[in-house]
């Protein structure tokens, strides 16, 4: 049986993928799929909450393999779409946290100088570090973006004023948690990401709902969360990137998926403290630890089947010849 994406949009060699394509393949990176349909379904989530975050979107993904094709990438990596998943990021943060408008042509400027800084710091990243990039470029931009807005009046920020008293709200939150893996704080916003990831891999779409409600009912937990902000998917989403991240880069384990949402969502605290926008940091660094974690155990902690004494299994050449364990 096909996958609903081979129908629409039949299977090709990279070296023959029309352009268009790649671009919608990094609309759906932003949960780490490899799907054209997902990334459409990605861009209307982003739509039915705000119409310019959608164009900043789109702009980007379209703009990030151009620029990389500009740096000599392979069709093959581009075909991933993974060359649009920071652009992506620092194009939908723009209009969250800065004053946009359809006539603002600085801000378009912006999005276009910070789509081609997130793509060169991603090749510097993959040059460099020995683990997955993730959104550390998104971040690294994003974070020096704001810190210079007091010094350059085009970039606006947006005050955030107290949210309305409200009581907790486990489904809208989760929802939201959905919806604001793309900063679409929306219902609707939820259900079609929820749907574009189910067209993706199920399995990665169940793990995102584990992910929203684990960030969810660990932030209730602690009750000295504003319930207004768990109702909007702010502790959520993290839960839901982190747990998909982990999932696909860590051997598709459940139960490290699930560490991954609890440890993401109990360490939104502790970033916040440093005075710096949360964002999907939470994400990247408890990826990393699990990769880390990983790392050690296959190091240092893998313990040998094979007994000590080659008399304990009957003879030496069974002892040698009994194979290891999976994962060991």
């Amino acid at each position: 049986m096909k996958a609903p994406v081979d129908i629409i949009f039949p299977p090709v060699e990279p070296s023959r993928m029309p352009y268009w394509r790649f671009a919608l393949r990094g609309c759906s990176q932003l949960c780490f799929q490899s799907n054209e349909l997902t990334g459409l379904f990605f861009l209307a989530a982003v739509l039915v909450s705000s119409p310019i975050a959608s164009a900043y979107f789109l702009v980007a993904a379209l703009l990030a393999p151009g620029v990389r094709m500009l740096l000599r990438e392979r069709r093959p990596v581009l075909a991933t779409g993974l060359p649009g998943l920071n652009p992506s990021l620092i194009a939908l943060s723009l209009p969250v946290f800065f004053q946009t408008g359809w006539t603002d042509f600085w801000m378009w400027g912006v999005l276009i100088v910070c789509v081609v800084c997130a793509v060169v710091l991603t090749r510097l990243c993959l040059a460099v570090l020995p683990f997955p990039t993730l959104a550390l470029p998104f971040l690294l931009v994003f974070w020096g973006l704001y810190a210079l807005a007091p010094d350059i009046d085009v970039l606006k920020p947006i005050s955030f004023g107290d949210l309305p008293q409200t009581t907790f709200q486990p489904l809208a939150a989760v929802l939201h948690g959905l919806g604001q893996a793309l900063f679409s704080a929306s219902v609707w916003s939820g259900i079609l990401f929820l749907v574009g990831m189910l067209l993706s891999n199920w399995r990665h779409a169940l793990i995102a709902v584990f992910g929203a409600i684990i960030g969810t009912a660990v932030s209730y937990y602690y009750r000295d969360v504003d319930p207004a902000s768990i109702n909007l998917g702010l502790y959520g989403f993290n839960g839901v990137l982190t747990a998909v991240s982990v999932y696909v880069v860590c051997g598709s384990k459940l139960r490290l998926a699930v560490l991954g949402a609890l440890l993401a969502t109990i360490m939104m605290p502790a970033i916040a403290d440093l005075n710096i926008q949360t964002l999907s940091a939470p994400f990247v660094f408890t990826t990393w630890l699990l990769l880390g974690l990983g790392w050690i155990e296959d190091k240092w902690f893998s313990v040998s089947s094979e007994p000590s004494d080659p008399a304990a299994s009957g003879s030496g050449t069974a002892s040698r010849s009994q194979p290891k364990p999976p994962g060991n």
